[in-house]
Order: structure tokens, then sequence, then C-alpha cells
């Protein structure tokens, strides 16, 4: 009797038709988050325009404001990311099939989805009308201070300052000089662009400045070499100003980037904290209350 030898087939692994994201807790850990963030950033700014004064001498320091306003933003993320990633990771639905590192992975893939659509809802909130009367009083406080700035720049621009003070004559009357004071500012500008005064543009004017003012011509020499002097330190100064300003602008994306990864990895460890808490049944009746 001949036996023929059956072939078993091989067991299948078993494929799930739906996806293992679950967009209810995450959008729910989402909207915790982006909640949490506004509240958080308008009470921020409020606090950081209580710091500033249109008056340099009242207002706080700049590198004090950058720190705070750093640690500040640091708190906001990782406190709103895990706070939304806890709330996603022990609202999921577990899965039976899944092994403990598996189940890790899950809650941990969606506290960062959560991260992700919790900083576009943010985004999306601070253009919207729901932040309105804080946008409207910030944009009320920063027209009054560039208004101030502009009136300050206005009253202290180095190149009227400087052809003021040169073109001043104790003679009674002075005739019209704007032709000359316009030809004076073309002239420091272009020894401003090439670093020095050209010989012959000094001899002009400080010939010009001695017939209008009725000064000697070495003391009208002497004139024109401090107030050229004086638009140099000016210059400087503005290239150190721009310079600090870039500066500023790429130590801020730097803190933007750490940031936001600090708060993406404290969303991924908030969601598998909510997801054990949820495997493991954790009683969280003596923080929320118990129902009656």
């Amino acid at each position: 009797m001949t036996h023929i030898n059956e072939v078993q087939p091989a067991p299948t692994r078993q494929v799930h038709a739906h996806s293992y994201l679950e967009w209810a807790p995450i959008f729910g850990g989402a909207v915790l988050a982006a909640a949490i963030s506004t509240i958080m950033a308008t009470f921020g700014s409020a606090l950081g325009l209580s710091l500033v004064s249109a008056d340099p001498a009242r207002s706080t320091s700049v590198t004090v404001l950058a720190i705070v306003a750093g640690l500040w933003a640091l708190w906001i993320g990782v406190s709103a990311s895990a706070a939304g990633g806890y709330l996603a990771g022990r609202m999921r639905r577990p899965v039976g099939d899944a092994s403990a590192h598996e189940r890790d992975v899950r809650d941990g893939t969606h506290g960062l989805v959560v991260w992700a659509t919790g900083a576009l809802l943010v985004t999306l909130l601070s253009t919207s009308s729901l932040l309105g009367a804080a946008k409207t009083a910030a944009q009320g406080i920063a027209s009054a201070t560039s208004g101030a700035a502009s009136l300050i720049a206005q009253q202290a621009d180095p190149m009227a300052s400087a052809v003021d003070s040169m073109m001043r004559s104790t003679a009674p009357a002075e005739a019209n000089g704007s032709d000359s004071r316009e030809s004076t500012s073309r002239i420091f500008i272009n020894g401003l662009r090439s670093g020095s005064l050209n010989a012959a543009d000094r001899d002009y004017l400080a010939t010009q400045l001695a017939t209008r003012t009725g000064i000697a011509k070495p003391d009208a020499e002497k004139r024109v070499d401090e107030t050229f002097t004086k638009l140099t330190q000016a210059k400087e100064t503005a290239k150190q100003t721009a310079e600090k300003a870039r500066k500023m602008g790429v130590l801020t994306a730097f803190l933007t980037a750490a940031v936001l990864l600090v708060s993406a990895a404290a969303a991924w460890m908030a969601a598998m904290l909510g997801g054990k808490h949820r495997d493991e049944e954790i009683d969280l009746s003596h923080i929320i209350g118990r129902r009656s």
C-alpha cells in the first residue's frame, strides 16, 4: 500500500487590512498640544512685552530676552508635545498580536504624528482670527516702538548731522546751500565706499567750507576730516549692528530646530509611557478623581 505524504501548507502571517495609525487619538492629542502651546505662547508674549520698552534704558537686555525666550520656547514645545503624545498613546487601541517592543514602536509613532499635526495646527492658529486680540495688541506695541525708533533715527541721521555740523557758520546770514549740501553728501558717500576721501575732493570741500563759513582753510580741512571720521565710525557701527542681527538670526534658526527635535523626542517617549499605562491599566483616579 502506497503512502502519500501530504504537504502541509506553510503558516501564513496574519495581515491586517486596516492601518495601525488611529487618527482619533492622534487628532485629540494634536488638539491638546496646540491648545497648550497657544495658551503658553500667549502668556509668554505678555511677559515678554512687559520687559520691552521703546526707551532702551528701561528695556531688558537683548541677551537676557533671548535666553528667556529660548528656555520658554523649549518648555512650551516639550510640555505640549508630551501631553499630546501621552494622550494619544493612552487612548490608542492595542493590537493583540503585537509584541511589547512593537507596541512601543506603534505608540511612539502615534506620538510623532501628534507632534507633527500639532505643529501644523499651531501654525494655522497663529495666523487665524482666534489670536486676533493678542496679535492686535502686539502689532500696536510694535507700531509704537517702530514709530519711536523711526523718529529717533531721523533725528540722529549720521549724514545729515555731520553735514549740518560742518556747514555751521558764524556769519549773520547764510545763503541757500541745498545744492552744496547734496554735492557734499555725494562726496562723502563716495569716500565711505572707497574708505578714504580723495585729495581733490577733500581740498574742494575745505575750500567751499572756508568760503561759506569764513573760517581759515586749515580749520576747514580739520573740520572736513573730523566729519569724515564721524561718518566712518557710524558706518562701522551700522556694520556691527547688521552682523549682530545676522548672528542672532542664525542662532534663532538653530534654537528653533533644536526645540522641534527635543519636542519630537518628548512626544515619542510620552506616547510610549501612555501606552504602557494603558496596557498596565494604571489607575489615575488619585489625580483626576474617582467617579461616584
